[in-house]
Formats: C-alpha cells, structure tokens, sequence
C-alpha cells in the first residue's frame, strides 16, 4: 500500500503539503512529505490542485526552498482570485522561485 501525507486532522491548519501550523502557538512543523520523497530517490515534483493562490503556490515555494526541480501544470490549477490577479501574482512568484509553469 502506497503512503499519504494527511494534514489537518488535529486541527493544525497551513497551506504548503510540506508543512502544518499550529493555530493556537503559530508553530510550523514539517510533514513527512519531505522524508518521504528523499527516502525514494524523488528529485523533481509536479503540482497541480486548488487554490493557486494559496496552497498551490506555499506548496511550489517550500519544494523549491527544498530543491525540488519543480512543475506546476497551470491548466490543472486554478486561483481563489480573492483580489483580481492573486492568481496570476501567485504564478509569477513560482516562477521567480524556479518553477517551471506550463
């Protein structure tokens, strides 16, 4: 059976499939995404999911932090757009970061 990260089941809240937070102390704390991908030799990721804005883009700027070779597949992501253009804005930032947006 393959393995899985579940974040939120405590409580703990946060944006990037890397980390959790702690909504009480602030404190962040990694998951074992991370120890996960290492321990089988992974090098590069790929993302794609909701909100581009928010977790997508945490997500893609942790695995980068991470030196992760990273891809976003734009067309498999979209944006809360709570302001017009976050989305974009957030797209721009992975690419600043070294992401790859196709």
């Amino acid at each position: 059976m393959g393995q899985s990260v579940k974040k939120g089941t405590d409580g703990e809240d946060g944006y990037s499939a890397f980390s959790v937070r702690d909504p009480r102390t602030g404190e962040t704390a990694s998951t074992q995404l991370e120890a996960m991908l290492r321990e089988r030799g992974v090098q590069a990721v790929t993302v794609c999911g909701l909100a581009t804005d928010y977790c997508v883009v945490e997500t893609v700027l942790d695995a980068r932090r991470l030196r992760f070779e990273t891809e976003v597949l734009s067309p498999a992501v979209r944006a809360v757009d709570l302001h017009p253009g976050d989305g974009d804005r957030a797209l721009e930032r992975m690419r600043e970061a070294g992401a790859v947006v196709g």
